[in-house]
């Protein structure tokens, strides 16, 4: 009989360990991994990636305008690519840029600058800020040492409470224990938005990362819900895309030309405000 029940309660331990040492590694920030070097190329065109999440993978079905806008203001060649994984969080995505074969040939292939759409799902399963941050800080080591410049999508004003409300009822709890465990808002877009400042400021990144505001291009919620995001009011419509297209094409001309003073004001494209 002893046996018996030391037998079980052996099989308890070992569960319980396994349980935690998975729900550790599930809410654990990103390690940093050894950097890979991408290729440099040394013709006259501007190489431009897009990657991340949803988003990501929705731009790459999107007729891009990027190029366009840019190739009519700087007269040299543009191209743009897109690559993304739907539903992984940006710790998720980091890991992806070492374990994905396929994206990692993307980025083998060299680009100048690379616009990141992490973080949407943080926010949506309710991750810590620390996870956010430090997946973000192992993203932009990667893009720096890469000489790539890193354009980091601020979290976009989409319906988080319509995206809770329509989740499973298993998945609704597990958000729930998640706000708990990390003492995160049910809409938590602003804690996100103020970590990536604090991110910023405290590592010296001010003039060596671009971030896209939400407010440059999402400021009007309830009209932008209805003219930028599709039914679901999480993923963008074409208008969506076209918009926010504008915007980076604006944010990659302003850091072209203002590295000749003569041709562009001193304005940088990125403005830290509280």
């Amino acid at each position: 009989m002893k046996k018996k029940s030391l037998f079980i309660l052996l099989l308890v331990l070992v569960a319980f360990a396994h349980i935690s040492n998975k729900i550790y590694k599930y809410y654990s920030p990103a390690t940093e991994r050894l950097i890979y070097m991408t290729s440099h190329n040394h013709d006259d065109t501007l190489r431009i990636a897009y990657i991340g999440d949803s988003w990501a993978l929705g731009h790459a079905d999107h007729h891009c305008e990027i190029s366009h806008l840019i190739e009519n203001i700087l007269n040299r060649p543009v191209t743009v690519a897109s690559y993304g994984i739907g539903g992984l969080t940006s710790k998720e995505f980091y890991n992806a840029l070492f374990e994905i074969t396929d994206l990692k040939l993307f980025l083998e292939k060299g680009y100048d600058y690379c616009y990141i759409s992490v973080g949407i799902n943080d926010t949506h399963k309710k991750m810590s800020t620390l996870y956010y941050k430090k997946s973000i800080n192992c993203i932009i080591q990667f893009m720096i040492t890469n000489n790539i410049y890193p354009i980091i999508q601020e979290i976009p004003d989409y319906n988080i409470i319509k995206i809770f409300d329509e989740s499973e009822t298993i998945k609704t709890i597990k958000i729930r224990l998640s706000m708990i465990a990390n003492n995160i808002q049910l809409d938590c877009k602003q804690q996100f938005r103020n970590a990536l400042d604090e991110l910023i400021i405290d590592n010296g990144y001010q003039n060596k990362v671009c971030i896209i505001r939400y407010k440059s291009w999402n400021s009007n919620y309830e009209t932008d819900l209805k003219e930028l995001y599709n039914c679901d009011q999480l993923h963008l419509s074409k208008r969506g895309y076209s918009v926010l297209d504008s915007v980076i094409a604006d944010a990659i001309l302003n850091i072209e030309l203002s590295k000749n003073p003569q041709t562009f004001g001193k304005e940088n494209c990125l403005e830290i405000s509280h």
